[in-house]
């Protein structure tokens, strides 16, 4: 009896232990690869997706106690260390990474209704406004949704860069300045340059310092964010707020596959996350780019100016009408151009808005 007692203890005992044990036992181990062509010092919206989006998902997971049904081991590559900045959509799709920091920018021809802002600059440096504009065209245009879904990607959130500045080497007081000069900048914002007595050159952010530094160019258009991370103004000291404005640039999205794989709660809290990243990395750039634009101030030479509305009207006149060409070219190719011009601006003069130029309409 004293044996048999002994030996239902016994398996008591293990069955108890077994029971406290089985919440670590089942804990499912999901592995996300995060990634950006980028060095998070570049770009402050991105540097929020590893000091905020990754920490809060997993704050978030503690709260509710999915933590302890779910571990999430996550792996960040940034500064195109796993991919390059033309790279992100198409590294995404093929599952090199899970969650990519997709510079929108890039790829007018691969996500041409994302570029809408571009087309229609000279409206307003409110970044908050500017993706509520696009988020509304995401909510009431399917097709912008169907453009990641080409990709086999999700678009969980977007982002706007602050207001686009024209760093140079020369002094910039009225349009006239920029003639015969070597400007450059990277995808849709060259169309800023067409019409203007300037010459475009095709770059991207990582290549101005230098580029400028040798002589290759005279300038760039760049946000003014980029400032305390890329040190322009040492080689371009004079700054010109031109209005070109806030644009919406950047997307966080994820390979679709992975996105049905995760559990319900899960992703819910991932969108969620994704959800309150974009508004608060949008809020915090109003600041962050007035603050930049007075850093200028502190560099050796270093010049601040902003154009006069008139200036401003005189630059956006003498551009072709882009808004109204990109709309008729996505209308043509079977996409909404035109209604999603129309609902943009619509969005932008019901803030209270009043545009240098209505591309819409003219």
């Amino acid at each position: 009896m004293i044996k048999l007692n002994l030996a239902l203890a016994c398996s008591v005992g293990a069955l108890v232990a077994l029971m406290q044990a089985s919440p670590v036992a089942a804990q499912q181990a999901i592995n996300l690869t995060v990634a950006a062509g980028q060095p998070l010092r570049a770009v402050p919206q991105l540097e929020m997706v590893s000091t905020y989006f990754i920490p809060e998902v997993n704050k978030r997971m503690a709260a509710s106690g999915l933590d302890k049904k779910y571990k999430i081991n996550w792996r960040e590559a940034y500064a195109g260390s796993l991919l390059k900045p033309t790279m992100v959509l198409e590294g995404v799709r093929d599952g090199i990474a899970d969650i990519g920091f997709e510079p929108t920018i890039f790829h007018p021809d691969k996500l041409p209704l994302e570029q809408i802002s571009f087309m229609a600059p000279f409206l307003t440096s409110d970044v908050p406004l500017v993706t509520r504009g696009v988020n509304r065209l995401h909510k009431d245009i399917p097709a912008y949704k169907a453009q990641y879904e080409k990709f086999g990607v999700v678009r969980l959130a977007g982002v706007s860069s602050d207001d686009f500045a024209l760093f140079t080497t020369f002094p910039v007081t009225k349009f006239e300045d920029i003639t015969g000069r070597r400007i450059s900048t990277a995808g849709a914002a060259l169309q800023w340059l067409r019409g203007t007595p300037a010459t475009p050159v095709q770059s991207n952010m990582t290549l101005y310092y230098n580029n400028t530094q040798t002589g290759v160019v005279d300038g760039f258009i760049i946000f003014l964010t980029s400032i305390p991370g890329m040190k322009y103004p040492e080689v371009a000291p004079y700054v010109t707020r031109v209005g070109f404005g806030a644009h919406y640039a950047s997307a966080l999205i994820i390979n679709r596959d992975v996105y049905n794989r995760l559990p319900a709660e899960v992703r819910a809290i991932v969108q969620q996350v994704a959800d309150d990243w974009s508004e608060i990395a949008d809020k915090n750039q109003n600041a962050l780019a007035d603050k930049a634009f007075a850093s200028v101030k502190t560099f050796n030479k270093g010049t601040l100016h902003t154009l006069s509305r008139e200036e401003q009207e005189k630059w956006a006149n003498a551009m072709p009408n882009i808004a109204k060409e990109w709309a008729s070219r996505l209308d043509k190719q079977g996409l909404p151009g035109t209604k999603a011009l129309g609902l943009y601006m619509q969005e932008m003069r019901g803030a209270g808005i009043k545009p240098v130029r209505d591309w819409d309409k003219k």
